[in-house]
């Protein structure tokens, strides 16, 4: 491996250590040839296996760079394949594509700079082409024939995929079934075991900080200060104030908040994130949790959603909770917002202690009881009697029968069917009714022969076939007549002729 602190390009500091002692994974046993040939850059005849992952690719290129084997790679080569990472995701092959001017703009290089950096990346055996950009105007191609100037002229681009060298795995502990692109890794060795073990912890150990970072203060189990030991520091407590904090109560129970209160909170919270926009994205517990001073005072939801509605808040918020809790702190301090008593609503819609639904019922009572009273003393003894009456005079056996309503008697619009045209005298009205109800043929009733209408054709047909008749005998007399001429001419017939 080439002397590192010898090259101007790498940075010591983000080499790793290929030392025995070192629980990087060693670079010197494992030997590696840069990839000069520009034969072995394609995915077709390259000795790196492919990457779908960007992690990977990222993983694999800080690896190469960081270990020395190419003398001019660099800071400079780390950034342009993060730039490859980051376009990684538009394709789930790990394929990306390569524009040098775009490139050279997001990473504010040189042209050629680019390209010596791209070429660095493939000798690496990081990329590898899967398709050579050229001047053939790739419009022409995607229309075929529909092609027309309108379209403009576009250049066929650079596609790379990206991959990782076999040295990367050895060094990672990674064993690999199959050569080249297509191969896949299907196990790991025992140092490859136990730096996924170590990674393993290392994750976990970082997860763990962010959640106990990210608590909310209601989640946070309360200490008590009084037990804390401080040793060999300024912040110190005398005894006089230690002794006078046991005899007084501790701000945890004199503000202790019932399951009951939390839960309603919590409720209140919510409805808030439904009518104020920009707590959308907030927690409702920690919501409920900021305005639980507020809540305790006895603002309700509206109260609130009024409030909160008047403040100017910026177009985007990281933390809600953190500013609803801040913009309060603020205005208690400048005597803007109190919380002894609750403010004034406006809002007609609103009857908090149910005096106007009393209102109401009274209202109503009092203009239906006359109406009731009416209907009690003097309509309902007489509907009573009525009922009874026509109860018994209707026979229990009796069947009612079927009375239509809302049309006219079936009699008159049995007679408005004239269907006798099509269907003959002999078929009544009721029997067509009830063929097309049931979705069955009219029985037609009638003696042998056609309807009426229907003579006419037949004594058409009758003389089309006397013609024709007529017409074959004629042609008979004329075959007859042309074969005796023939005989009688000689060599030289007539030619026949046919009608």
């Amino acid at each position: 491996m080439p002397d590192v602190s010898a090259c101007r390009h790498i940075d010591p500091t983000a080499c790793p250590d290929v030392s025995e002692s070192s629980t990087t994974p060693d670079t010197s046993r494992h030997a590696f040839t840069l990839v000069r040939e520009a034969a072995d850059h394609e995915v077709t005849s390259t000795a790196s296996r492919q990457l779908r992952r960007a992690d990977d690719f990222r993983a694999a290129a800080t690896f190469m760079v960081g270990a020395g084997f190419h003398p001019k790679a660099g800071r400079t080569t780390l950034r342009l394949a993060e730039a490859f990472a980051a376009r990684m995701a538009r394709s789930k092959d790990g394929t990306f594509a390569f524009n040098i001017a775009a490139t050279g703009r997001e990473l504010g290089l040189q042209r050629r700079a680019v390209l010596n950096h791209a070429k660095i990346l493939r000798e690496l055996g990081l990329t590898a082409y899967v398709e050579h950009g050229s001047r053939t105007n790739s419009q022409r191609t995607r229309h075929g024939a529909a092609w027309t100037q309108e379209h403009g002229y576009r250049g066929t681009g650079t596609i790379f995929a990206a991959v990782a060298p076999p040295v990367w795995d050895e060094a990672m502990g990674r064993r690999i079934d199959g050569t080249g692109y297509q191969a896949r890794p299907v196990g790991v060795t025992e140092k490859g075991r136990a730096r996924a073990v170590a990674e393993a912890g290392r994750k976990a150990a970082s997860r763990a900080r962010q959640r106990s970072m990210s608590c909310t203060p209601s989640l946070v189990v309360p200490q008590d200060h009084r037990q804390l030991k401080v040793e060999r520091s300024s912040n110190y407590t005398s005894r006089t104030r230690a002794t006078g904090r046991k005899n007084s109560p501790t701000p945890s129970n004199q503000n202790r908040t019932s399951v009951a209160d939390c839960a309603r909170g919590i409720a209140i919270a919510e409805q808030l994130q439904n009518e104020v926009w920009w707590l959308h994205r907030s927690c409702a517990r920690r919501l409920a949790y900021v305005l639980r001073p507020l809540i305790a005072a006895g603002w309700t939801w509206q109260a609130l959603t009024a409030e909160l509605r008047t403040w100017g808040v910026p177009g985007y918020l990281r933390d809600p909770g953190a500013y609803v809790r801040h913009e309060l702190t603020r205005l208690q301090h400048h005597g803007h917002l109190a919380h002894t008593g609750t403010p004034a609503l406006d809002d007609d819609q609103v009857d908090e202690d149910g005096t106007r639904y009393q209102a109401m019922l009274r209202t109503r009572h009092e203009h239906s009881e006359p109406a009731w009273q009416r209907y009690a003393e003097q309509l309902r003894p007489e509907l009573r009697r009525r009922l009874q009456e026509a109860r018994t005079a209707v026979p229990e056996t009796s069947v009612p029968e079927y009375q239509p309503w809302l049309r006219e008697p079936e009699e008159l619009h049995l007679q408005s069917l004239s269907l006798e045209a099509a269907y003959g005298p002999d078929v009544s009205p009721r029997e067509i009714c009830a063929a097309r109800v049931y979705n069955r043929p009219v029985r037609v009733r009638r003696e042998a022969g056609l309807p009426l209408p229907d003579q006419g054709w037949l004594e058409h047909l009758r003389e089309e076939t006397e013609a024709k008749r007529a017409c074959a005998v004629l042609q008979a007399e004329l075959d007859n007549w042309e074969a005796e001429q023939a005989s009688t001419a000689g060599p030289h017939g007539i030619i026949r002729g046919r009608l």
